[in-house]
């Protein structure tokens, strides 16, 4: 799978914004945004395209129907923030926060996210194409019925997570985490690698218990 990577320009123009900068419909293009506090904004039809945002605080914030195009998140703050029926694509987002994040409805294609926590994130009916997470915490992540198709999972953290009626043909996931997970019989057509015989374990006694089947062993029978 070939992810196409975010377009920016060489140089970027440095810009200093505050919440009374950004409104419905705002346009933000070819920028540099930089140890910025716009958490709890609240928008529609905001457009960020080929910007480069590093250390920058959306917490909270409320971007409806946001368009995201070549751009990058690097060590952001977007914990709690709702971005319904967003569209992105072409971005990269490396060790950010987006704990509690909801983005339903949502369709992101041609994205990486790279060593960012993810914990009791919501895609519910999000659509995913040409996706890579790598090293993402996302205990308690929801992603009831997302379309994961192809979507590419290394080394995540899906403790309790849940995946009933997602769309999952070609999705791969390596070396996952999958504690307590559940809707993993919903993963009709994925590809399932572990490196390790526990992850393995903890994958087949996830699936066998959402079937209703009990793994034991013969000498638990006998004192039955």
């Amino acid at each position: 799978m070939k992810i196409a990577a975010p377009r920016l320009r060489a140089q970027l123009d440095p810009a200093s914004l505050t919440l009374d900068d950004i409104d419905d419909e705002t346009r933000l293009l070819d920028l540099s945004l930089e140890d910025l506090d716009l958490s709890d904004v609240t928008a529609e039809h905001v457009e960020l395209s080929g910007c480069r945002l590093t250390r920058v605080k959306l917490a909270e914030s409320d971007l409806d129907k946001l368009i995201l195009v070549d751009s990058e998140l690097s060590q952001c703050d977007v914990a709690n923030a709702r971005w319904a029926d967003a569209a992105v694509t072409r971005l990269a987002i490396t060790s950010s926060r987006l704990t509690g994040f909801a983005g339903p409805g949502m369709s992101i294609q041609h994205a990486t996210i790279r060593d960012s926590v993810l914990d009791f994130g919501s895609f519910r009916f999000a659509k995913f194409v040409k996706v890579e997470f790598t090293d993402c915490r996302l205990q308690n992540a929801d992603f009831v019925s997302a379309d994961l198709t192809g979507t590419v999972f290394r080394g995540c953290d899906f403790t309790g997570a849940e995946f009933s009626q997602v769309k999952a043909t070609g999705a791969v996931f390596v070396d996952c985490t999958w504690d307590t997970a559940r809707g993993l019989t919903s993963l009709t057509g994925a590809t399932v690698a572990a490196s390790s015989p526990i992850d393995t374990l903890t994958f087949t006694s996830a699936v066998t218990t959402a079937t209703g089947i009990t793994l034991t062993h013969p000498d638990e029978l006998d004192r039955a």
